[in-house]
């Protein structure tokens, strides 16, 4: 494929956050000796507020390298980096979404052997991020390099609103159920739960209930071609919507958006939220535990995880030694502290730790313990197939609402499947 690089990089857009994050602006190969190179990424991932810090201090550490940052907003950025990737943008770091996206870019990316250092980096790697990045790429060769992984359907809870009704943090539905009948008695202000009735996050809440039982579910249709509309998937749909049917959920959080039910947890009228565990970093500032989202037995209880955030170097950048070691800074080496502190992922780097003092109390120790429990034991990889969540998330609803049945649900879903767009 025929590349040709633009005399002049892409001009900051509608959409498009371009940060120089330091105060040098030379260019790579002035006679100062410093490289400069560009890294893309996408906003949350981990966020400017993150990344800034996390900048200074790669170029503290490495005097002769300055770092651009730009960052896209999520909704443009699969689009932004194919058309920039296409045009020959200087780009040296590039975010990589876990996605079948990332097979569509792997011609643009540099494989992860010919980085300097690139063999010894993967091998500071958990096994099994490792094993997740494989599948993202044709025959199995890595063009990028994990950053953390996260999973979801997860709860966080008001520990002052069970302490107040004196009931520990529920993990089965019959727990859960006594909360929620307890709020009732309460007066029902307070609601048992919230949750994005967004119809992505409702395929995620469908399925961590169908994983528990059957955790081959998932993996199996995404990776196996397997059928959708499986006695366990429907089976799983309509436990889903029994916990609605008994007050053991409430239905006016199918009514909440993303925004919505979150505000709503956090301004006490909700005694959990469920949501993915990107924003199980709520526990640093509040009173705030770390659930799994109920089943039949705590033995069941789990989710679906996987890597979040990929980082790959593309094959065209001319500045790939400093790429090589601000890619190695960020994902294995003390780069890793900034964000893993915020909690936006359990890294994939083998052994970590949190730096002392991130954690200041036994209820945040607790909840991060069964953070990793959960993430590092997924019943499914959480490697969604785009526009089909929504699809299948829109006839969730339609089940629970009784518009339709679990059977007629599936049995759509996976005609839809098998229009093979997605």
């Amino acid at each position: 494929m025929n590349r040709t690089r633009p005399a002049m990089m892409l001009a900051a857009s509608a959409g498009v956050l371009a940060l120089t994050l330091t105060g040098c602006s030379g260019d790579a190969g002035e006679a100062d000796g410093t490289t400069t190179i560009n890294y893309w990424s996408w906003d949350g991932a981990p966020g400017e507020a993150i990344v800034t810090p996390m900048i200074e201090a790669f170029e503290a550490a490495n005097p002769d390298i300055t770092v651009n940052y730009t960052e896209i907003p999520q909704a443009d950025y699969k689009t932004k980096v194919a058309q920039s990737l296409g045009a020959g943008e200087e780009i040296d770091v590039l975010g990589v979404q876990p996605s079948a996206w990332a097979s569509e870019i792997e011609d643009y990316l540099l494989p992860v052997a010919e980085w300097e250092g690139g063999e010894a980096l993967i091998e500071q790697f958990q096994p099994a991020t490792v094993e997740q990045t494989e599948r993202l790429f044709t025959d199995g060769e890595l063009m990028a390099v994990p950053l953390y992984s996260t999973g979801s359907a997860v709860g966080i809870y008001n520990a002052d609103i069970l302490d107040e009704l004196g009931i520990a943090p529920p993990v089965t539905w019959a727990e859960f159920k006594a909360l929620s009948d307890a709020l009732a008695q309460q007066g029902g202000e307070i609601l048992p739960v919230t949750m994005p009735g967004d119809d992505w996050f409702q395929d995620e809440a469908a399925l961590t209930i169908v994983g528990q039982s059957d955790p081959e579910f998932f993996n199996a249709v995404r990776y196996d071609d397997a059928a959708w509309n499986t006695d366990s998937y429907v089976e799983g749909l309509e436990q889903y919507k029994a916990l609605f049917d008994d007050g053991t959920f409430d239905k006016a959080t199918l009514d909440m958006d993303y925004g919505t039910a979150m505000t709503t947890f956090e301004e006490g009228k909700s005694a959990v939220a469920f949501n993915g565990s990107w924003e199980v970093g709520r526990i640093l500032n509040g009173n705030y535990g770390v659930i799994p989202m109920p089943a039949e037995t705590a033995e069941q209880a789990s989710l679906r995880a996987f890597l979040d955030v990929l980082v790959g170097i593309p094959a065209e950048s001319t500045k790939t030694e400093a790429a090589a070691k601000f890619a190695e800074f960020i994902s294995a080496g003390d780069g890793v502290d900034e964000w893993a502190s915020a909690l936006k992922g359990v890294p994939a780097v083998d052994g970590y730790t949190l730096p002392d003092g991130v954690l200041t109390t036994e209820l945040q120790q607790q909840s991060y313990e069964t953070l990793l429990e959960l993430i590092n034991n997924p019943h499914g990889d959480r490697n969604n197939m785009g526009a089909f969540s929504d699809f299948v998330g829109s006839n969730v609803k339609q089940a629970v609402l009784g518009a339709i049945t679990a059977q007629e649900a599936a049995d759509a879903d996976q005609a839809e499947l098998e229009k093979g767009n997605f």
